[in-house]
């Protein structure tokens, strides 16, 4: 074991270079250890986890800005059938949405 330095010089190489063995010695103890191979392990699942969110955040923001530039190119009668044609397949959700924009439109123009 290489003996401490408690003066302020800088160790010499024969120190240096038995700190650097010994820290080798505990980084292969460290990484045998289940708890860090589990720790291990868990970080490549999250970067695994993190490049397929990327790539859905991609997929999405391409659509995305597809969608958006169609809609700039259509006309307000076409945006008014693509509507409709939602509330047919969704009557639901279409009334749930009125209500919605109903509600709002009278908080805001409220005396």
């Amino acid at each position: 074991m290489a003996k401490k330095n408690t003066s302020h010089q800088p160790p010499s190489d024969i120190e240096k270079s038995g700190d650097i063995e010994e820290t080798v010695e505990i980084d292969e103890t460290v990484e045998q250890s289940p708890k860090v191979r589990k720790a291990a392990d868990a970080v490549e699942r999250a970067k695994a986890e993190l490049k397929k969110a990327r790539g859905l955040y991609e997929q999405v923001r391409e659509e995305t800005v597809e969608k958006l530039k169609g809609a700039r190119e259509k006309r307000v009668g076409e945006l008014i059938d693509g509507t409709l044609d939602a509330v047919k397949k969704h009557p639901g959700l279409g009334v749930i949405v009125a209500a919605c924009v109903g509600f709002f439109l009278g908080r805001i123009f409220r005396r």
